[in-house]
């Protein structure tokens, strides 16, 4: 089965209103991305890349436990949490075209769905970085406060 769109029309449809700034970055302009770099790995949740999102704050949990068993101070582990955002904002955009990219490729390999359905596959997501911030608020409400039981 072959897709009805072509592959420039798949990645604005799967990118959604900001696919312009996000094909600029093909043809040499500015990849900085202000939203990665303001929202981090929130970001990253709104545009439904759920496997980087896993994979940092994986990675940055497993550091953050490492350099607390060596000894770094928690006051001096707040600048490790700046890197995403650092990272997100200098490679954001290229990161996400690619990610779009990949996703294009396969279903122009398999469409099992329509164009439709794929196209509301991408864009973004409102929803978990809302509830990973709740999420966050709740863990850190439970851990501060020792003398609730819970």
């Amino acid at each position: 089965m072959k897709s009805e769109l072509s592959r420039p029309e798949l990645l604005n449809a799967f990118i959604g209103s900001r696919a312009p700034s996000y094909i600029a970055v093909q043809q040499g302009q500015s990849a900085l991305s202000w939203a990665g770099f303001i929202f981090g790995l929130y970001w990253l949740l709104y545009r439904k890349m759920y496997a980087y999102f896993f994979l940092i704050a994986l990675f940055g949990l497993f550091i953050g436990l490492i350099l607390l068993i060596i000894g770094v101070q928690p006051q001096n582990l707040v600048w490790l949490g700046l890197l995403p955002h650092l990272i997100l904002g200098l490679m954001g955009k290229r990161l996400y075209l690619d990610f779009a990219e990949e996703k294009v490729k396969a279903y122009q390999h398999d469409p099992k769905y329509s164009a439709k359905v794929f196209a509301e596959a991408g864009g973004t997501a409102v929803s978990l970085p809302f509830l990973w911030l709740f999420t966050q608020i709740v863990v850190v409400l439970m851990l501060s406060t020792p003398f609730l039981k819970y």
